[in-house]
């Protein structure tokens, strides 16, 4: 498998997933679920997080979904972001949540 690393903050909890994983289905395998309402289909833009890591460049829903002030600062929709190298997140306790299409 080639895989990546997934480090979590502000927990230090660490997945490794296979390289293309989404970062919000890999932080699921932490057990940790990403708000959103649209259940990671890129349609509802609540699953912002903000990259420790250099980041990917922005795709074309992140750029639809997020400022630009955001984007500079490394937030990403987690649905989108695919871990391409091994990547540092920090996902706020307020954007974490339990429901049904977390």
């Amino acid at each position: 498998m080639d895989a990546v690393r997934l480090t979590v903050e502000p927990e230090g909890e660490v997945v490794e997933v296979p390289r293309g994983t989404s970062l919000f289905h890999a932080a699921r395998e932490l057990g940790i679920n990403i708000t959103s309402d649209c259940g990671g289909h890129g349609e509802c833009g609540k699953c912002f997080v903000r990259l420790r890591s250099e980041p990917n460049e922005p795709t074309a829903v992140d750029r639809r979904m997020l400022a630009k002030d955001r984007l500079d600062m490394g937030t990403r929709l987690s649905c989108r972001y695919l871990l391409q190298t091994d990547t540092v997140v920090y996902i706020p306790p307020g954007k974490r949540r339990q429901n049904r299409y977390a």
